[in-house]
Order: structure tokens, then C-alpha cells, then sequence
């Protein structure tokens, strides 16, 4: 759409081992009964979108400022910040990009773990919207008072004070340019972002859809952290393969930090 233009948000680093994105990682032999598991550094990844008629729409929140501290013990043992200063708080890699806080028009959420949605605490008490498809929220709510969540998803509490916008539909152009799509699969409520730019042609900003290029760019299986629906996940992946064939379009995975710096290292602004 013309007018509307991206910028992508670094919101810090996680070091995991490699067998939550891709299954067979640090599989043993019978001559290597005992191979070292490899393990990867990611990127916590956000985006703003400069909307010519909405203003300012935020794509997912990263962590919350104080995760070491708030997480449960199982997720910081499991999935550690190992980079993560002053400068990967979501309010001032905003900052950076040129935006307040108060300055955000409306929050699309991919899915609710504490690595995507921690950072909605900053907009705990204001009227901005926070979209999220309907199943991501009763899956949160269920996981948390259940305690059946394994803790991955963001305290039920956060709900009370934020102005929900539950989306029903398989797909909605939500604003003229941007079209948001259900891709089940790593979560029963996972969503999708498609943003249309003028310059720069079709955007996939796909959550946690894809952590890393190569659970869509390879032949390989995802890993542990599928978590959810293998089946649900492969119809997801299937639609997805088509719409970014068909728009030639670029994508933005969850986690992948590579694809990130290669991302920001042709653009500062995407238009």
C-alpha cells in the first residue's frame, strides 16, 4: 500500500539447543553413541508498521524487560537470554525505530508465549487494541489456570487490563495492506501478518509459525518446539509455501537471527 512502510525491532538474543526447532538434532550412532547437541543463538523479533491510515501497528512484543527474573524456572533453564541490554526493551528499541509507547495505534500478537507477548506489560491500562486470534486466548487461559501449560504462556492476568480484539476468521485484511491469516500448528491460535509495501513488495511475518528459515526452506521436520499440532502445522506450512510463491514474497521468521541481519542490512526502513 502506498505510504506504508516496516521497520523490524531487535528485542535481544536466546541461546537453544538446536532439537527445539529441527528434529534428528545431535541424534546418535552406533561411532558416535554421544554427540555434543548443538545449540543456537535466536532472535527475539518484533516489527513496526507506519500505516498511511491507522498510524503505527505493532507485530508481537518480545519479552518482558525483567524475564530472567519473571520466568518460570523450567523456560530461563531451557531458553536463556544470553544477549539482552538497555537497548532490546521493547520501549526503546521503539525509541530507535522513532516511536513512543504511546504512539502505537493497534498490536497484532502472532501467538501469547512469554517470548512474543511479555512485552504487552507496557501497554497494560491503555485502550490501544491488542488483536490475537480467539483460540490463542482460550488456550492461554485454559494453560494458565490449569497449570497444564508447561508455564510458556504469559500470566492470566495481563488479560484483565488490555483491550482484547479477538479475531474469529481464517483470514482478514485487518487494515488495506496488512492480512492476517490462522496458521495453526506451533499453537492453536497462531497467526500470521502479511504486509503489502510499495518498494519492497509482500512481507510474511510468520511468529512462531517458522522459528528459523529451515523448518520452511529445508526438507527438514520441526523439533520439539512444534508443541502442538504436526498435522495442523504441515496444512500451515503448505498454504504459506503457496502464498509466498505466488507473491514472491520475503519472509520473517520467529527466531531467526540471520535472517534478521540480513534483513536490516538492506534496509533500515522497508517502504
Amino acid at each position: 500500500m502506498r505510504g506504508m512502510s516496516m521497520q523490524l525491532l531487535d528485542l535481544g538474543r536466546l541461546t537453544i539447543d538446536d532439537g527445539f526447532f529441527l528434529s534428528g538434532s545431535g541424534c546418535s550412532t552406533l561411532s558416535n553413541p554421544n554427540p555434543t547437541s548443538p545449540r543456537r543463538e535466536v532472535a527475539v523479533i518484533a516489527a513496526v508498521i507506519e500505516h498511511p491510515k491507522v498510524g503505527p501497528i505493532l507485530f508481537e512484543t518480545g519479552c518482558a524487560q525483567n524475564a530472567a527474573e519473571e520466568w518460570p524456572a523450567p523456560a530461563v533453564d531451557a531458553f536463556p537470554m544470553t544477549t539482552y541490554d538497555e537497548s532490546h526493551h521493547l520501549d526503546v528499541a521503539l525509541a530507535a525505530a522513532g516511536y513512543g509507547v504511546e504512539d502505537i495505534k493497534a498490536i497484532v500478537m502472532g501467538h501469547l508465549h512469554l517470548d512474543h507477548a511479555g512485552g504487552l506489560e507496557k501497554f497494560v491500562g491503555t485502550d490501544i487494541p491488542v488483536y490475537v486470534h480467539e483460540q490463542e486466548m482460550r488456550e492461554q487461559w485454559f494453560a494458565v489456570a490449569s497449570k497444564q501449560g508447561g508455564g510458556v504462556y504469559v500470566p492470566g492476568d495481563l488479560h484483565l487490563d488490555l483491550n482484547w480484539q479477538p479475531i474469529s476468521t481464517t483470514e482478514l485484511e485487518l487494515f488495506t495492506g496488512v492480512t492476517l491469516r490462522h496458521m495453526p500448528g506451533h499453537t492453536p491460535g497462531l497467526m500470521t501478518m502479511q504486509v503489502e509495501l510499495p518498494n519492497h513488495g509482500h512481507f510474511f511475518l510468520a511468529s512462531d509459525l517458522f522459528h528459523i528459515r529451515e523448518q520452511f526452506e529445508g526438507p527438514v521436520s520441526p523439533g520439539w518446539l512444534l508443541g502442538y499440532n504436526r498435522t495442523d502445522w504441515w496444512r500451515s506450512r503448505n498454504w504459506m509455501t503457496h502464498l509466498v510463491r505466488e507473491k514472491e514474497g520475503t519472509m520473517v521468521y520467529g527466531h531467526d537471527a540471520t535472517v534478521l541481519e540480513e534483513l536490516k542490512a538492506r534496509a533500515k526502513v522497508f517502504d
